[in-house]
């Protein structure tokens, strides 16, 4: 995958709507054609994620204002490459968007040799929908109630102790290989297909620790089946207002302040811009409508609502970013 060819003007402007070219065929795409037909939206997680939860409350919405439906595909596999490979294969038609986060966009194609979409090439972004910070939760047979607490355990209890993400790479990957390393705790890592699966291997106790979006772990959380010991970002979240992050308690690396990443809408390169324009404004619209704005912010999300260009100005900004944190945490980053 080349590196960024063109220059970051050039690039932004291809990714947002003046490089939306619309695709040719025996006659023109016209507003008043689309949408014929339901549309298709691929999740490249297993259900019941934050990105699953999120989207379908969304799409729902969407849907009501567009007049057709909005069929939710679920197809998860190797860290978003599965999901995000069919987004890019698909049609450029209009009728086939898909979920762009920043594990699947920037950290998966960094890291994973099964991942051959180029995002600048073969995707179009369409709307940011939301920011996502994540919540370090631990199995309940931890004896420690803090992320403070865990420096002395981690040492005491070295080569003993996995935990999980979402894939090589992840957000939750990162950052407790990092946590790993700087309290040498020799942790081993476990990589995981969704967070329905990865939650269920912490409760049994498969793994001791996972960083996990709050959406996900929230029934299992208020069920004291699983303890939360801080979250990322520069803030506390109205979901968990009690769990302090992980800066309020000493952990003073960047890494920690950084949301854990992003979703939002991409569609194939080549959809027609008159397609990627209205599904850009009704999602925008969506996460903006106060009953939406309050659930998505009640699951643990900044609710952003954004257009094409700021997606892709996100996306340009944090690449880079990424790709530095990855090489820190030992990970093997491609060319």
């Amino acid at each position: 995958m080349n590196r960024f060819p063109l220059t970051r003007r050039q690039w932004l402007a291809h990714a947002g709507a003046a490089g939306l070219a619309i695709s040719a065929g025996p006659r023109a795409f016209a507003q008043s054609d689309w949408p014929k037909q339901p549309i298709r939206l691929i999740v490249p997680y297993a259900p019941g994620g934050a990105n699953d939860v999120t989207l379908r409350l969304v799409s729902k919405h969407v849907a009501e204002k567009i007049g057709q439906p909005i069929l939710v595909d679920n197809r998860p596999g190797a860290g978003g490459v599965v999901g995000t490979n069919v987004v890019a294969k698909a049609p450029p038609d209009g009728y086939t968007v898909g979920v762009g986060a920043t594990s699947t966009l920037i950290a998966t194609p960094l890291t994973n040799p099964e991942s051959t979409v180029d995002v600048q090439k073969d995707l179009v972004f369409v709307s940011l929908l939301a920011v996502a910070p994540m919540l370090l939760a631990v199995n309940t047979s931890v004896p420690v109630n803090s992320a403070s607490e865990l420096p002395a355990y981690l040492r005491e209890q070295k080569g003993k102790l996995s935990y999980g993400s979402m894939a090589v790479g992840h957000f939750g990957h990162v950052v407790l290989k990092d946590v790993s390393d700087t309290f040498e705790a020799g942790m081993v890592h476990a990589a995981y297909k969704g967070e329905a699966p990865l939650l269920q291997d912490l409760i049994s106790g498969q793994i001791q620790m996972a960083l996990i979006t709050p959406p996900a772990v929230r029934a299992m959380a208020e069920a004291k089946r699983v303890k939360l010991l801080a979250v990322s970002g520069t803030k506390r979240i109205k979901l968990f207002p009690n769990v302090p992050t992980f800066a309020e308690q000493g952990f003073k690396n960047p890494l920690y302040q950084m949301n854990a990443g992003w979703i939002g809408i991409i569609a194939p390169a080549g959809t027609p811009a008159e397609a990627v324009r209205r599904l850009e404004a009704e999602f925008s619209a969506a996460v903006k409508h106060p009953e939406v704005n309050e659930k998505i912010s009640e699951m643990g999300l900044e609710p952003i609502g954004a257009n094409a260009q700021t997606f892709a100005e996100t996306f340009a900004r944090e690449r880079p970013v990424w790709r530095e944190l990855l090489k820190k945490a030992g990970v093997q980053v491609r060319a």
